[in-house]
């Protein structure tokens, strides 16, 4: 049940941040998918769930495919891959080296700090790192 929780809010979190990006508000998200505003401020909290018929609408909405609101909320690593690889659609090979190396960097000082401390679970929370950016 709180897994399931947790699955919702993250996927109200990206719904919020596609549509913030599309440059909608709630409300004309709402209008456009025929409820009301306080219906589709329930689904970005993550207290509902959207159903397979509004994912659809927001994805043409938005511009993006339904399997965003999936594979943004998704914490398997190769969903998180398939989110990489989108991010550095677009950018210079330059850019996408100079990422590459910070991710790699990161991953190396990760994971040589779990080795140190196996005794304590080393999970970050996705909000740590995605609200400051």
């Amino acid at each position: 049940m709180e897994k399931d929780k947790a699955i919702l809010k993250k996927m109200g979190q990206t719904i919020a941040k596609k549509r913030r990006a599309a440059d909608y508000t709630q409300e004309q998200v709402a209008e456009k998918l025929g409820i009301g505003a306080e219906a589709f401020s329930r689904i970005e909290r993550g207290l509902n769930g959207p159903g397979i018929p509004k994912l659809y609408a927001m994805a043409e909405l938005f511009g993006c495919g339904i399997e965003a609101f999936f594979v943004e909320s998704s914490k398997r690593p190769t969903d998180q891959a398939m989110r990489i690889e989108r991010m550095l659609q677009g950018l210079t090979p330059v850019d996408r080296s100079f990422i590459l190396g910070v991710v790699d960097h990161l991953s190396k000082k990760l994971k040589k700090a779990m080795s140190t401390r196996p005794h304590k679970k080393a999970e970050l929370s996705d909000e740590r790192w995605t609200s400051n950016f």
